[in-house]
């Protein structure tokens, strides 16, 4: 693929991570608001949502490891910052998917975050970080940045962080209560 090919894919990536984060949200904020989904969208709604939030996911996750295989501008080449890439990585990771397997589907997927019968996790780690699962992603991604030392996929990485703090406000705002 040529310089040109890059840039169109990266900025797809871009949309595609932007249109995720914001699908998700928008079912926080209706949940949020009392409503239920099903006054929208009819009794399968919650499928409907979940088939299109995945959808997104699993498109954005393809087009980010297809990316990879392109040249990237880099940012540096600082064996010290690849390594501590890698141990972000190593870290983020198994955060991520031990607070997702403790979280189940649903509601990493925020389908019924806000529902009365959803018992709030307990687990140890959860007193020391609010949100493992974002933040071992985040790591990951910040991580995985660092040690390809790529522009885009830093880009990326803080497009994502940056995104999903909204997303996070609205997931603690009925721990507050």
């Amino acid at each position: 693929m040529d310089k040109r090919g890059d840039k169109r894919m990266f900025i797809l990536i871009v949309v595609f991570v932007f249109l995720t984060i914001f699908v998700e949200s928008i079912n926080l904020i209706l949940q949020l608001k009392g409503r239920k989904l099903t006054k929208f969208f009819g009794k399968n709604s919650f499928t409907i949502h979940m088939i299109i939030t995945g959808s997104f996911w699993i498109i954005t996750f393809f087009l980010f490891i297809i990316f990879q295989f392109e040249e990237h501008p880099l940012f540096h080449s600082n064996s010290l910052l690849r390594y501590i890439g890698l141990i972000l990585m190593i870290s983020g990771i198994p955060m991520a998917l031990y607070a997702f397997k403790l979280m189940g589907l649903k509601r990493s997927l925020c389908l019924n975050f806000f529902e009365d019968n959803v018992p709030i996790i307990k687990n140890p780690l959860y007193n020391y970080i609010k949100n493992p699962e974002d933040y071992g992603l985040w790591m990951t991604l910040i991580g995985f940045a660092l040690y390809t030392g790529s522009v885009y996929n830093l880009i990326i990485a803080v497009e994502f962080i940056v995104v999903m703090i909204p997303h996070i406000i609205l997931e603690s705002i009925p721990l507050k209560q």
